[in-house]
């Protein structure tokens, strides 16, 4: 049933973008035509978290960052390392040992302040369930760090964390390299699953974002006559098996109903606000419950134009907490699936863009294009009811970002609002 409820809506959307947004027919021109504004209609926003979301992306997050609103954020990740490709001299001497973690620019709250993180062995085999890896996936590890670092963090800088490790640790994993007791990736990982990168949840502030192309790297010692001749030997990350497990602990929020994917929360339950979390699964739910009321105008009726508006809350974020200038759209059923992409009167995908930026009232507005939306729910073809406007951040599986927008019952300056352009014509 859901397949035939994505393929009716695909239709829809289809013939939607063929018809276009403006051009009115000879019937239009040849009978009375009136164009309505309407701003009137109930809009009804709400908040929700998936159970899981699926993790993508070449970037690794770590850290942690508290706040009153949404609790506390914590992202560790999980790696799976490759053998080196390059054997290793006979003469040489193991020196010590230590991850490189290579900034890759992202970075979310407060990097004033220092960050610790501990790094950890993983004993279980580093494999995902159903080809995918879930902010909720988790391996068990040795309790027992490997090694720490606290830190100043410079995610901008073409720089890399350097995080000394264990020194017994690099040693028997050298020795049994040098000493082919390891010889092929299979032997490998059957002795070193992987590591874990964890942050101190106490003394974090941020969520630093690290590339995939960083590496455990041994360094080592080759005497010369001429001099000592020193060399690395790196094992770099296994980037289809490096994932981010994302949680949080949101006692004492809002927020802290939402335990399971079937909880709808009401932004008139929530202090008259919505909220997005991306690598959480926190997304805003947008319902249109009467746009059929539409038919009550006399004479037969078509949508012209429809846009919906939504304001950030900034006056429950900060200066750390930035958020971007796109939004990501999508259709949602009643249980919460995704069943098409929100698309333009083009057939081009859809995006809420910024359109005003007021900093007398500290607010950010968005606008988002919803005519072929409300067209769906118009149409006799779909069970409309049970479709909802999904709005996500951008890079919601790969960041941890968080936004707060005001809900359907502020003033009118502010509140989620739906413009829309009707035009209809008398039939006698």
């Amino acid at each position: 049933m859901k397949y035939l409820l994505c393929l009716s809506i695909l239709l829809l959307i289809i013939s939607c973008s063929e018809e276009g947004t403006s051009e009115i027919g000879n019937d239009w021109i040849e009978n009375e035509t009136h164009v309505l504004y309407i701003d009137t209609l109930t809009v009804k926003a709400s908040s929700l978290k998936f159970d899981s979301i699926i993790v993508s992306g070449n970037r690794v997050l770590v850290g942690a960052y508290n706040d009153p609103v949404f609790g506390l954020t914590i992202s560790e990740t999980f790696a799976q390392l490759n053998i080196p490709d390059s054997e290793i001299e006979n003469e040489a001497i193991y020196d010590s040992i230590a991850l490189i973690l290579n900034y890759d620019t992202y970075y979310y709250n407060d990097t004033i302040s220092q960050q610790k993180l501990n790094i950890y062995e993983v004993i279980d085999d580093i494999k995902p369930k159903e080809d995918y890896y879930y902010n909720t996936t988790k391996f068990n590890f040795n309790t027992t760090p490997l090694g720490t670092k606290t830190f100043s963090p410079r995610p901008l800088s073409k720089d890399s964390l350097h995080i000394s490790l264990d020194t017994a640790f690099g040693n028997e994993l050298f020795s049994k390299i040098k000493n082919n007791d390891i010889n092929n990736i299979d032997e490998f990982l059957n002795e070193y699953k992987g590591i874990l990168i964890q942050p101190d949840t106490i003394l974090n502030t941020a969520i630093i974002g690290f590339s995939k192309e960083s590496t455990l790297r041994i360094y080592y010692t080759i005497k010369d006559d001429g001099g000592n001749i020193e060399g690395i030997w790196n094992f770099p990350f296994n980037s289809s098996n490096c994932f981010n497990h994302m949680y949080s602990n949101t006692s004492g929020t809002d927020l802290n109903s939402l335990t399971n994917q079937g909880i709808i929360l009401p932004s008139t339950e929530t202090s008259n606000n919505t909220f997005i979390q991306s690598g959480i699964g926190i997304i805003s739910r947008v319902d249109i419950p009467y746009i059929k009321s539409l038919y009550n105008i006399s004479g037969t009726g078509s949508i012209l134009d429809a846009n919906l508006k939504i304001s950030l809350n900034k006056n429950q974020g900060s200066q750390f907490l930035h958020t971007k200038d796109t939004l990501s759209m999508y259709i949602i059923d009643n249980n919460s699936q995704v069943v098409a992409d929100l698309l333009n009167s083009s057939g081009q995908i859809a995006y809420g863009t910024i359109i005003e930026e007021n900093s007398e009232f500290n607010s950010t507005t968005y606008s988002i294009p919803v005519k072929t939306f409300l067209d769906i729910k118009l149409s006799e073809d779909v069970n409309n009811d049970d479709l909802f406007l999904a709005i996500y951040s951008q890079e919601f599986n790969n960041s941890l970002d968080r936004y707060i927008f005001y809900g359907e019952n502020n003033s009118a300056l502010n509140r989620i609002n739906l413009e829309l352009t009707y035009a209809i014509y008398n039939d006698n």
